[in-house]
């Protein structure tokens, strides 16, 4: 399964993101297959985080608990928001679709 967890960060918070990742970094839970995170600008909004998030099937439920927590300590950052998405794989969505390749 893959997770899609979107953070903004306004630009004059950069610092107090930064100390929250310094605390949180490297404690990534046993639920999680992989973790990958990427960055960009978005405008006026400040900091864009993309987080792609690998976890089995058997231990989404689990894994979304974790990753809720583990990006808590941010929340507390004014003007922070974050939204969480469950992806699906291309050849999942298709047959979403009743379609088959």
């Amino acid at each position: 399964m893959i997770i899609l967890a979107t953070q903004w960060t306004p630009y004059n918070k950069t610092n107090e993101w930064f100390n929250v990742f310094k605390e949180v970094q490297g404690k990534i839970p046993s639920t999680i297959t992989k973790w990958q995170s990427f960055a960009s600008t978005d405008e006026d909004k400040g900091i864009k985080g993309y987080n792609l998030i690998m976890t089995k099937k058997e231990n989404a439920e689990e894994a979304l608990m974790d990753i809720s927590k583990m990006l808590a300590p941010f929340w507390k950052i004014e003007g922070f928001a974050m939204k969480i998405e469950v992806l699906f794989s291309m050849r999942d969505a298709i047959k979403v679709l009743g379609k088959s390749l």
